[in-house]
């Protein structure tokens, strides 16, 4: 019996490098060549799938982290921010002076400021590492970015709202509203002074995406094995039936898996894909 396996891309496909290694890229079309299914469940949105990502046929993807389903470019679930609400959370970030970045099945809305702090952060972070510069401003280039004076709230669907605090306060100020609707995922450390993360939608997660992959395809839960890295992930390797995690996750993360992987830059996938019995020996 194919197993159904899903994948979430930063941290997890791809590591610092920002690239696919060939053994991982090999062992996800063995794996399919062998009869199993394979699925992008990241918290990217479908407009942010750039890269050599793009090198690898899967069978579906889990975008904005549940937000769109998406089976042979054909979008099978779209679960979006209720209007209204959208519309307070934009107020309440733009008076709170948070940064904001919208997704939608097609553009990234953004409020000025976003691209300039995450610039300065990665440049602080990676000054002397040309390879990921350069890798930063073409997926930019290769992302539909557009200025938050163009989104048309009666026009444009939003799954997910990303955001960037300066001072992290301004969002905790934010947080007793927003809970209510929302899922908040934080990227950000205790220790630093900004707070960056995700709002997703209540009961709309990576598993809820998966549930709707299984039903379209009419497979079985105890069919699935997710692989994943970070706490946005949680749901994920919580409700699949094999989770895979990375060995330097969170412990609370760590707790959900059976298998564990090492840095995706050593190939960390494909090696635990090997462990598991998904493929056997990369011959080049």
């Amino acid at each position: 019996m194919g197993k159904y396996l899903f994948y979430d891309i930063d941290g997890t496909l791809v590591g610092k490098s920002k690239k696919v290694t060939e053994k991982t890229k090999w062992a996800i079309q063995e794996a399919r060549r062998k009869g199993h299914r394979a699925f992008l469940c990241t918290g990217r949105a479908p407009t942010s799938l750039v890269g050599d990502i793009k090198d690898i046929e899967f069978d579906g993807i889990v975008s904005s982290a549940g937000g769109f389903v998406i089976v042979q470019d054909k979008f099978i679930f779209e679960n979006l921010i209720n209007q209204y609400v959208l519309s307070e959370v934009m107020t309440l970030f733009i008076n709170n002076r948070i940064l904001f970045t919208l997704e939608t099945k097609d553009t990234l809305y953004q409020t000025p400021g976003v691209d300039d702090f995450f610039n300065k952060k990665f440049l602080k972070e990676n000054e002397n590492n040309l390879e990921l510069l350069r890798f930063l401003q073409l997926r930019r280039l290769g992302e539909n970015r557009k200025p938050i004076k163009d989104f048309n709230i009666l026009k444009n669907g939003v799954a997910k709202i990303v955001f960037i605090a300066p001072d992290k306060n301004d969002f905790f100020k934010c947080v007793p509203f927003l809970e209510e609707f929302f899922n908040i995922v934080l990227f950000s450390k205790e220790e630093d002074e900004f707070v960056n993360g995700e709002i997703i939608i209540k009961n709309c997660t990576k598993a809820d995406g998966i549930i709707k992959i299984i039903n379209h395809f009419g497979g079985k839960m105890e069919d699935t094995i997710g692989f994943g890295d970070s706490m946005n992930d949680y749901q994920m390797l919580e409700k699949v039936n094999i989770g895979v995690v990375y060995e330097d996750a969170a412990q609370n993360l760590k707790d959900l898996g059976s298998y564990y992987f090492k840095d995706p830059d050593e190939d960390g996938i494909y090696e635990v894909m090997k462990e598991i019995g998904l493929v056997g020996e990369y011959k080049g």
